[in-house]
């Protein structure tokens, strides 16, 4: 195990970055910056700064479900790109923690 960073990102399903998304904004950042991997999570239901219960109830059934995206790395490279995603994330939430992570790779033949 070695030390490593997990950069939670929390967005509503329908928050847009540079006109795309705001979650395939993301991975295709995460992935042009050569991080190793990207998990986009769609919560069941949830509420963020304006207070409005979301969920996948069928008789409360929202289009704007709470999104969580985590990217695990460094802290270097973690802490590289926090200021940018920040920058990004208009209507949101981003955390940083410390986790311990097991990389495990598959060799190409």
């Amino acid at each position: 195990m070695e030390d490593g960073v997990l950069l939670r990102i929390y967005i509503a399903e329908t928050a847009r970055i540079h006109d795309l998304p705001g979650y395939r904004y993301l991975m295709g950042y995460f992935l042009k910056k050569g991080f190793p991997g990207c998990t986009v999570q769609r919560a069941m239901a949830g509420f963020g700064h304006e207070h409005r219960l979301k969920t996948l109830d069928m008789l409360h059934l929202s289009l704007d479900l709470p999104l969580v995206i985590d990217v695990v790395d460094t802290r270097e490279r973690i802490m590289a790109v926090v200021p940018e995603i920040e920058e990004m994330v208009e209507y949101g939430l981003v955390t940083v923690q410390d986790v311990q992570m097991s990389r495990k790779r598959v060799v190409k033949e």
